[in-house]
């Protein structure tokens, strides 16, 4: 039973692997209108839920300087994203005990709702000057958090959490 459970979180920690190296190198081509999912943050969400919290929030960290610094994006924003995962992910683990006894669909609204919230926040500040907060929201807040909750849900449906939470 050991053996199996540390066999599957390795593969899938490869899969989560792969995924993110192919939205590095494919991030152009899995863009809809301008719109990318963060599998990062989908890869955080999965680790915060099987993993020690310290190891959780320094992946944030990191995973997020990672993302600042190969993916293309303003020089001036570098910092965002890893101040932004970290603080999810931070909350995600502090509310985790509340979080873990909910099921099924109220489960699935916590996870879409800290998308939300984060696309939300990281929105707001990188495009605060360009745009009003209204065209904000509906113009990438909203459609980025979908698209992430959806490569979310089909990587819950292959990978589920409800046996392995901590």
């Amino acid at each position: 039973m050991i053996e199996s459970k540390a066999k599957s979180s390795w593969i899938l920690y490869l899969v989560m692997a792969a995924l993110f190296f192919l939205s590095v190198v494919f991030n152009e081509y899995v863009d809809i209108a301008g719109i990318r999912p963060d599998i990062l943050l989908i890869m955080l969400i999965f680790l915060s839920i099987r993993e020690k919290a310290v190891i959780a929030i320094c992946c944030a960290f990191a995973f997020g300087l990672l993302q600042d610094m190969i993916l293309p994006g303003n020089v001036q924003y570098w910092g965002l994203a890893p101040l932004f995962k970290t603080l999810l992910i931070f909350a995600f683990l502090k509310l985790f005990p509340l979080i873990s006894r909910l099921r099924g669909f109220s489960f699935q609204l916590v996870i879409l709702a800290s998308f939300l919230l984060y696309f939300i926040f990281y929105t707001m500040f990188y495009y605060s000057g360009f745009m009003n907060s209204f065209a904000i929201f509906y113009r990438y807040a909203l459609p980025a958090s979908m698209y992430t909750f959806v490569i979310y849900l089909l990587l819950n449906m292959i990978f589920p959490q409800s046996d392995q939470a901590r």
